[in-house]
């Protein structure tokens, strides 16, 4: 079995302009933090996220289309990981589309690609793990404007209460529950039980931000909302019509968005 594997393009063009690999990065940690991008490397460092937005999207919403898929079959444990890490994509995809770069050297680090920029972190240890350094250096960038940040789910942010969900599921429990589920997931269970988990979708995609606030629909609703800011930000960047029809094609099935008489993310699907 080859374990041979695509890296981040940003990622790999970033290492190019300083001319190291993988497996020396952490030799030339200087370099790699003292650089700033020429003309030429801000424009092929544009060009490499503009790839990295929709394979970082196509990583969020199949993990959505799987986290729903899951809930529907009653499987929640792992429909909480799954939707958890279509957060964490999502964000990573809007990122790119504004021109941002999430590199890693021991420590996870942005870069803006324009003229002049070099990669940015800070010594605090919670921006050292790939998924807590990316949402933090996120929250550090887009904490006044994400509308998801706007409000707490008891003392969190909505995206550490879905980390802390995922936790939960990974690290804190000695197994999964089912057939039973963790607390935030028993509204959800009794409206599939009850046949309408359908329409509470499309409630939760339709709800002005107060739903996501809420522990009893959190779980599903902050991914949702998140989505929408994401195809959002792909629209604004005249990338979403880039968006393969052959991955689509992957997600719809995934979803069992025909099968199910599903009517969300319509200006997607």
């Amino acid at each position: 079995m080859s374990i041979n594997f695509d890296r981040n393009n940003s990622q790999v063009m970033y290492e190019s302009f300083i001319g190291v690999d993988s497996e020396s990065l952490l030799d030339k940690k200087e370099e790699f933090r003292k650089h700033q991008l020429t003309y030429e490397e801000k424009e092929l460092l544009k060009d490499t996220l503009k790839t990295d937005t929709l394979n970082f999207f196509y990583n969020g919403i199949l993990s959505f289309a799987e986290g729903i898929n899951e809930a529907f079959n009653k499987r929640f444990s792992w429909a909480t990981v799954e939707l958890y890490y279509s957060l964490y994509y999502l964000i990573r995809a809007s990122m790119a589309s504004k021109g941002i770069a999430m590199l890693r050297c021991k420590s996870m680090y942005r870069l803006f690609a324009r003229t002049g920029e070099q990669p940015y972190s800070t010594g605090n240890k919670k921006y050292n793990t790939t998924h807590e350094g990316t949402i933090s250096h996120y929250k550090d960038l887009f904490g006044q404007s994400d509308i998801l940040l706007s409000n707490n789910i008891e003392d969190q942010d909505v995206y550490q209460w879905m980390m802390n969900a995922r936790e939960i599921v990974n690290y804190r429990s000695a197994v999964f529950s089912e057939p039973n589920c963790l607390d935030i997931w028993e509204y959800f269970s009794q409206s599939i039980d009850e046949g309408n988990f359908t329409k509470v979708l499309e409630e939760l995609e339709n709800d002005p931000y107060v739903m996501c606030f809420q522990e009893e629909y959190a779980v599903i609703a902050v991914p949702i909302k998140r989505l929408q800011q994401t195809i959002s930000d792909l629209l604004d960047a005249s990338l979403l019509s880039d968006f393969s029809e052959e991955r689509l094609g992957v997600i719809k099935k995934a979803l069992g968005y025909e099968e199910r008489n599903l009517h969300i993310m319509t200006q997607f699907f």
